[in-house]
């Protein structure tokens, strides 16, 4: 018995002898090759890490379209916020979320918006409604959307207009 017990010993002490003993001139285990790098890379290069940093400077925030002096006091910056998804950049034109309805309008060259009696110059309907967000897809300075009647149109400014004392159709 107290042979088969010593030999049970010796047996487990050389089986284990080496196992996750601490080897200082390399790793106890064989990593696999993957060539380049060996698996660490650089991101201090000169471009940003950041997604949102990138974004940044693919795509510029639009600027704020001006509008007649009659309806000055109705209208609203947009807020904007930018999204990536599979290495493409958006972003999300918003209107204010206070339970009004907003007209989001944006600048196109050659066409107006009007209701009769109010009238904004070289501007285009691009959504209109409640709690208003809007995707474009950045392409340098301008964003481009599909605007309220279908088209595809590539904008640089935008406005919100409220609709408090304006009709509903514009």
């Amino acid at each position: 018995m107290f042979v088969l017990l010593t030999l049970g010993l010796v047996c487990t002490a050389a089986a284990s002898s080496g196992y996750g003993a601490n080897n200082y001139d390399g790793p106890s285990y064989q990593r696999p090759s993957y060539g380049g790098h060996h698996g660490y890379y650089d991101y201090s290069s000169s471009e940003s890490s950041s997604s949102e940093e990138r974004h940044r400077r693919h795509c510029k925030k639009p600027e704020k379209l001006s509008v007649p002096d009659s309806i000055k006091n109705l209208a609203k910056s947009a807020q904007f916020s930018s999204l990536e998804r599979k290495g493409k950049h958006y972003t999300k034109i918003s209107c204010p979320n206070d339970g009004n309805k907003y007209l989001l309008l944006g600048d196109k060259d050659g066409v107006d918006v009007t209701d009769g009696t109010h009238t904004v110059e070289d501007s285009i309907l691009l959504a209109e409604g409640v709690n208003l967000d809007l995707v474009g897809k950045c392409k340098g300075r301008k964003v481009d959307v599909k605007a309220a009647n279908g088209d595809r149109v590539k904008v640089r400014k935008v406005v919100c207009v409220k609709l408090e004392g304006l009709p509903d159709k514009f």
